[in-house]
């Protein structure tokens, strides 16, 4: 429940918009905490403890866009300046997704120990997981707990909204827009579109010529490394629990992956989890990889449809973020020979 070590130092003042609708969205979640850190009238806090709620509005925010508009540094700016008066839990949807409690005593247990709620990139490639997101959210209203969300898509565009008629698909269409304010936060990619300080490479190019340009940076590296062929990274994705295998890789200084090829759908699954994996933790290693098609290319959400284009387009911010842990170079087969 713990704000990754990457965002440790989010504030509102180092959010730099590049569009108006991010500028927007930053006011937005500024006067949120505003409100939050307000001092109660005694007529509120007399509603509160008769559990009287107020219908005055939205309680929470639903931060809205495409991966790299700075989504999840406005979520981490708001958890910095609500804490520690204001207790503020923090996590990834995939921790609650991860949950084997129902998701109602899973949201009672957060309102018990916290007063707002920030979650990380909702998902929309699993109906049941949606049925859990939309029971916490559920239960977190009932609670008082305002709940600030990140996510790439709209609420209407859950995947279990195309799935019937029942009650979540009707609290996931209309339910979340009257409890929940959508702000969208538009614009470009900055991984892609500013300068970012990157630790690792990826060489895209001919397999020979990528691999011998990976070498040579292998070969000069000192600490712990690994050399994987994606395959054989594929398979111990599939061979070892993804905590285990997150706490192995995160025992090194550099993680080398030869030949990244995405073929389907669960060949996209298993390299974003990884990536994101990596990303977020503050150990993770240094990775350097080689691919015969720029990254951008490997898994388009265009081609796809149902559940294959959900895991697609989410697999764009999965390449964002590669983005911002490598230098991509392009490697023609003649650089390497004259070198």
């Amino acid at each position: 429940m713990t704000l990754p070590e990457r965002f440790r130092d989010a504030t509102f003042e180092s959010y730099e918009p590049q569009m108006p609708s991010q500028a927007e969205a930053c006011r937005v979640a500024r006067r949120f905490v505003a409100e939050q850190r307000r001092v109660s009238s005694w007529a509120e806090r007399l509603k509160h403890l008769l559990g009287m709620r107020d219908d005055g509005g939205p309680r929470g925010l639903y931060l809205v866009g495409p991966a790299g508009t700075g989504k999840t540094h406005l979520l981490a700016a708001t958890h910095n300046a609500l804490t520690p008066e204001v207790p503020c839990a923090f996590l990834h949807s995939s921790t609650l997704f991860r949950q084997t409690e129902p998701p109602d005593a899973f949201a009672h247990r957060l309102a018990d120990q916290y007063a707002v709620c920030c979650l990380d990139e909702v998902e929309i490639d699993d109906p049941a997981n949606e049925m859990r997101l939309a029971g916490v959210m559920k239960t977190l209203a009932v609670r008082d707990v305002p709940l600030l969300a990140t996510s790439n898509v709209e609420p209407e565009q859950y995947l279990a909204t195309r799935l019937g008629d029942g009650r979540i698909q009707q609290f996931l269409r209309t339910a979340v827009r009257e409890a929940y304010r959508v702000v969208p936060v538009r614009g470009d990619d900055y991984r892609r579109t500013r300068e970012v300080q990157q630790s690792g490479q990826g060489w895209v190019g001919p397999p020979g010529a990528t691999r011998r340009a990976m070498r040579q940076v292998a070969d000069d590296a000192s600490g712990p490394s690994r050399w994987w062929l994606f395959a054989d990274l594929r398979r111990a994705t599939t061979e070892t629990a993804h905590t285990d295998l997150i706490e192995d890789l995160t025992a090194l200084d550099r993680l080398f992956v030869e030949g990244i090829v995405i073929e389907n759908t669960d060949d996209a699954f298993r390299l974003l989890r990884l990536i994101d994996a990596l990303y977020l933790h503050e150990d993770a290693p240094t990775l350097y990889f080689t691919a015969e098609r720029p990254p951008d290319d490997w898994f388009a959400p265009g081609q796809h449809a149902g559940i294959a284009q959900a895991v697609a387009e989410k697999f764009d911010r999965t390449i964002s973020r590669l983005h911002a842990l490598c230098q991509i170079h392009a490697v023609a087969r003649e650089e390497i020979a004259h070198s």
